[in-house]
């Protein structure tokens, strides 16, 4: 049996055992021919609503599961936050080997990850203006490490490497590139696979759809929950669930599935770009979710050479929790602007060209202008904001779309020319969104100068007719 055959039985085993039910309806599936890892295929027709697989709760790989949480102050791991307690778990787990509780399941994550925290500086640069390099993180991720996980690693070095004699050396290693470089590992795994897992108990508000705000999500422990994370993602053909229970985890079909086909979760409405950047690929089902961002600097950029911009004016919009790091348009079909424009970037332009007396009027009233009325000094500022932001990226639309866009998945082509391939498909998405911003505030402009132009020769008529009175100047 191939060895990728084997670990993923050995890890069934070891799932099994640990409580876990498996429906005799799924398998794991060898899907690296489509540059999908394992996958979980149904080999009979399932129901709508059926069981999968329930997780015990006591089986995930959580900073409270793992024995490092009993050896180390409960206060140390809550200063760490969710990510690193977790990091740091995991980089124990791992470091024991076949000693750890959930050896079999590490043998079956990836080793080599294809997100854009490992890409070199070549491949970056094919995302060319992209918003999605400056999400990245890896010197903020390193900086965090060194100053938080290693001092943590360093002080409880006789529990991390327990029994080894070199204890105080493996922890001073773990500052050595080769060190960062297995933190990075354990936090790619966790951005690509982890789950936000509520408590047993918990008292956050959950939506209809199963999910806590962000900023509940924020507070919520992660964890890894195994079986769960070797189902890929698909937004169209997303036909089954994660529930929380209890006890338990279950994964059951939103609707049902045949025999053959694969069985996919959802990401959510997550653009292509934070695909790439979170799970290391990208497929066209996500397009639909692409976004392109304004930075705020671009906008005050601009807003300094029309002589628009105001301290005052940003200060007041800071106030109203308007002003932000960038701005998103998003994809929308047909395209229309107050569908994909951020009402805050509406605002803030909008903020900027009014006259003084009318900002002083909404100030003093602590009110802003309506996204949703647009004027046409916003609608022009708007046009050559979104100009310049193409003007960003080194090549255009036309450029990029005169030569094949397909990204291959799968044949001979090279590591690389995929990468160079995802990262051109995601420039193309953005640029698409600007070239349709630019056409629809073009047709806005044109179109209220138009009205503009009709209403003054209305008046001029209607000033024209004999015996009309005018007023009194």
């Amino acid at each position: 049996m191939d060895p990728f055959d084997v670990a993923s039985c050995t890890f069934l085993q070891w799932l099994r055992s640990t409580g876990a039910e498996v429906s005799g309806k799924i398998e794991l599936k060898d899907l690296r021919n489509i540059e999908a890892g394992r996958g979980l295929v149904a080999t009979q027709d399932i129901h709508e609503d059926e069981l999968l697989f329930r997780v015990p709760r006591s089986s995930l790989l959580t900073v409270a599961n793992s024995i490092l949480s009993s050896e180390i102050p409960k206060a140390t791991l809550d200063n760490l936050g969710p990510w690193l307690s977790l990091i740091l778990v995991m980089l124990y787990e791992y470091t024991n080997g076949a000693s750890s509780t959930w050896a079999p399941y590490f043998a079956i994550l990836p080793s080599e990850f294809n997100t854009l925290m490992f890409w070199s500086a070549d491949e970056l640069a094919e995302l060319q203006a992209s918003a999605v390099l400056q999400k990245i993180g890896k010197g903020s991720a390193n900086e965090s490490f060194e100053k938080e996980l290693l001092p943590v690693i360093r002080e409880f070095a006789g529990i991390f490497f327990s029994g080894d004699a070199r204890a105080k050396e493996k922890a001073e290693e773990m500052g050595s590139e080769q060190g960062l470089a297995l933190m990075h590992k354990m936090g790619s795994l966790i951005m690509a696979y982890a789950f936000d897992v509520e408590p047993a108990d918990a008292k956050k508000e959950i939506d209809e759809e199963g999910y806590a705000s962000e900023d509940e999500d924020e507070a919520l422990p992660k964890g890894m929950v195994p079986m769960a994370d070797m189902l890929n993602a698909d937004a169209d053909r997303n036909n089954a669930r994660l529930f929380y229970e209890e006890s338990s985890l279950s994964m059951k079909a939103l609707k049902p599935i045949q025999a053959g086909e694969e069985i996919f979760n959802d990401y959510g409405p997550l653009p292509r770009s934070d695909l790439l950047r979170r799970y290391g690929y990208i497929t066209d089902n996500y397009a639909q979710y692409d976004v392109v961002e304004i930075p705020f600097d671009l906008i005050s950029e601009l807003a300094t050479a029309q002589k628009v911009f105001s301290v005052d004016r940003i200060a007041y919009l800071d106030e109203q929790g308007i002003i932000d790091t960038g701005y998103d348009i998003t994809t929308s079909s047909p395209f229309h602007l107050e569908e994909s424009l951020s009402p805050e970037l509406v605002v803030l332009i909008e903020t900027l060209v009014l006259p003084s007396d009318e900002f002083e009027r909404l100030q003093r009233k602590g009110k802003l202008p309506k996204p949703e009325k647009m004027s046409q000094k916003g609608a022009d500022l708007l046009l050559q904001l979104v100009i310049l932001r193409a003007q960003q990226y080194p090549t255009t639309l036309d450029e990029d779309m005169s030569t094949d866009v397909d990204v291959p998945m799968g044949g001979n082509e090279t590591l690389k020319e995929r990468r160079f391939a995802m990262a051109k498909a995601i420039r193309i998405g953005e640029k698409k969104i600007l070239a349709e911003a630019e056409q629809a505030l073009q047709q806005l402009i044109q179109s209220n100068s138009s009205d503009n132009s009709t209403k003054k020769r209305q008046a001029e008529d209607e000033g024209a007719k004999p015996g009309k009175k005018q007023r009194a100047r």
